[in-house]
């Protein structure tokens, strides 16, 4: 069984490595108007008030460049119950997702993440994403559809620019 120390390591391990300069996060092509805007360090984090998910995001844009490093960082609703099954314990571990695209338009922020596998349906599932940029914070909504149909999860998320 995992206990709540280990998922925690897991956690902290997978933030670190998605924020470290050299971060083996996968690319994601950037297209828009306001592409020069994204420029920088981004981390934050989302939730789910449906689905009880959590996680964090990060993204990070060179300058003059139109394909950033980025991903997020799913936390399942009862990843820190010690009390778990190992079953459940394997159902509900932290998964690394992959933002496929990201466009930025006047001032707002659309973007798609690579179909994965739902914990809770066992089903892939596609999500979207939307935001506002306002300076040095990215906050908006997001919107999860299962590909066979089912419950349509929505929740929110923000990102900072972080300093130097």
């Amino acid at each position: 069984m995992l206990r709540h120390n280990q998922i925690s390591a897991f956690v902290l391990l997978a933030g670190t490595l998605a924020c470290s300069s050299t971060s083996p996060a996968p690319t994601v092509p950037v297209a828009g108007s306001d592409v020069s805007a994204l420029t920088g360090r981004w981390a934050g984090d989302y939730a789910s008030e449906g689905t009880g998910r959590t996680g964090s995001v990060v993204f990070e844009l060179k300058a003059g460049e139109t394909v950033a490093r980025g991903d997020v960082l799913m936390v399942p609703k009862g990843a820190n119950d010690p009390q778990q099954t190992t079953a459940a314990a394997v159902r509900t571990m932290p998964q690394v997702l992959t933002i496929n695209f990201v466009n930025a338009s006047g001032g707002v922020l659309r973007g798609t993440m690579d179909p994965y596998r739902d914990p809770a349906c066992d089903c892939e599932v596609q999500t979207t994403f939307v935001g506002r940029l306002s300076g040095d914070t990215i906050e908006g909504t997001f919107t999860t559809t299962p590909s066979a149909g089912g419950a349509i999860a929505t929740g929110r998320w923000k990102m900072s620019r972080q300093k130097k």
